[in-house]
């Protein structure tokens, strides 16, 4: 169960993984954390900094007014879609999907909102799932969309398996088209996750948008920075021009939400490449 739903950082993860799926819509997609299928949306401090918040502001930004997110949360305000149930909406029966997470409620939400689309659930580790997906050679990877939302980047399972991080690596290196999100508490760790992917596949191209936040807006008794960011691997001009413009959006529609006297005081987005 994801308690951070519907915070800035759900914000800045759904929003680029939704467009991503409207501009280039894979095959296959595949999630190595995906939580529950939705949550019921609150209205705690957190979410009124975030998802609550872009759904106010989004409809007057020319860039956010039409992007596939904001549609999203339009259908349904009272319930948050969670990444599998955004890639389902999307997508629908032009993909086949797999979802995996290790907790067997999660795993419940995503079989039941996934019914009437090839999905396969596996409610086992993701990042050695997707590992051993990709080793059966089954698939083309560039027709691959694989989204990492690791809790611990560095974590690993076993000895000889892969941490979050290093999968999304060798994935990258061999094709795979990857999103992989990660967070951080402390500014001068901005755009970190991009250097360690970029060691493991150094000739991919790729481009990380990163978002720097108050942390109280995310948590409440936390002070000064935290931040979050998306790396993506072997995108196309358009996924990342789209990526571009909405984080610029994004940081342009939270210039108002200011916590004087943190540092920082307002969310602020870079590009790093």
């Amino acid at each position: 169960m994801n308690r951070h739903f519907g915070k800035l950082g759900d914000v800045w993860k759904h929003l680029p993984l939704a467009e991503i799926l409207r501009v280039k819509p894979p095959i296959h997609y595949w999630e190595t954390h995906a939580g529950s299928a939705s949550y019921p949306m609150d209205r705690s401090p957190e979410r009124l900094h975030g998802a609550i918040r872009f759904a106010s502001r989004a409809p007057s930004d020319p860039e956010l007014k039409s992007c596939a997110y904001l549609e999203l949360l339009q259908r349904n305000f009272a319930v948050y879609p969670g990444s599998g149930m955004i890639a389902v909406q999307l997508l629908g029966k032009n993909s086949d999907y797999l979802f995996c997470d290790t907790d067997p409620k999660s795993a419940a939400t995503l079989r039941v909102a996934a019914a009437h689309v090839n999905a396969r659930i596996k409610e086992r580790d993701g990042v050695l799932s997707v590992e051993e997906e990709a080793a059966a050679a089954g698939v083309c990877p560039a027709d691959t969309l694989v989204h990492i939302d690791p809790f611990d980047p560095h974590e690993r399972l076993t000895p000889e398996s892969k941490t979050p991080i290093e999968l999304a690596g060798v994935l990258a290196k061999a094709g795979y088209r990857v999103l992989y999100w990660y967070g951080y508490d402390s500014e001068t760790e901005r755009g970190w996750a991009l250097s360690e992917i970029a060691r493991i596949a150094p000739n991919v191209a790729l481009w990380c948008g990163d978002a720097l936040i108050p942390a109280p807006f995310v948590y409440p008794d936390m002070e000064g920075a935290w931040g979050c960011g998306i790396v993506l691997a072997n995108a196309t001009t358009s996924e990342i021009e789209s990526c571009e413009r909405l984080g610029n959006a994004l940081a342009r529609i939270s210039e108002s939400d200011v916590l004087k006297g943190n540092n920082p005081e307002r969310l602020t987005f870079e590009i790093w490449e």
